[in-house]
């Protein structure tokens, strides 16, 4: 799960950093995530933020997902499992640390270190392009960024989670 929390935090660094002021921002994404053995799975989706630090990850492929950002927690909804992860931001960094904290290492590269973890984040003119990083389970994971629009309407129900009747929750 810590994949998908960093990817959020990561973006986020560089939107201080390089990019212009942003109120929101919306993306299309493909995550790769290879394992020692070179297997790769691909994961697509559309990832929504605003500049109040909500997130929405949707995840399409290969499985449905949706994952909810606050100041606070983090809401994973998995439909095929039928069941919802709710779980607080103390194992990730914090948004502002980060940005203070990514440096410039070539032009238009980023670098940050949470917890043991490097993170390298590319960016083109006034978006992010890719994020890597290698997972405590020694996976290499790619996050390629495409289609991305800044401040267009977003509505604050988007970033609501709608907890379905019956799905087992649990709280990390």
């Amino acid at each position: 799960m810590k994949l998908f929390l960093i990817a959020i935090i990561c973006f986020s660094s560089v939107w201080g950093k390089n990019l212009e002021a942003f109120k929101t921002i919306q993306s299309d994404f493909i995550q790769n995530v290879t394992n020692e053995q070179q297997k790769t799975i691909r994961y697509e989706g559309k990832f929504y933020a605003t500049q109040d630090k909500k997130a929405l990850w949707i995840y399409d492929k290969p499985v449905a997902k949706k994952i909810y950002f606050n100041d606070t927690k983090v809401i994973i909804i998995e439909p095929e499992l039928e069941q919802v992860i709710i779980t607080t931001l103390e194992n990730t960094p914090n948004i502002a640390y980060l940005i203070a904290q990514a440096k410039e290492i070539a032009p238009n590269t980023y670098a940050t270190t949470f917890m043991e973890t490097t993170y390298t984040i590319y960016t083109t003119k006034n978006a992010i392009e890719k994020v890597i990083y290698k997972d405590k389970l020694d996976n290499s994971v790619e996050i390629l960024f495409s289609n991305q629009s800044t401040n267009l309407f977003l509505d604050e129900v988007l970033f609501n989670a709608d907890i379905p009747l019956g799905y087992d929750v649990i709280r990390q």
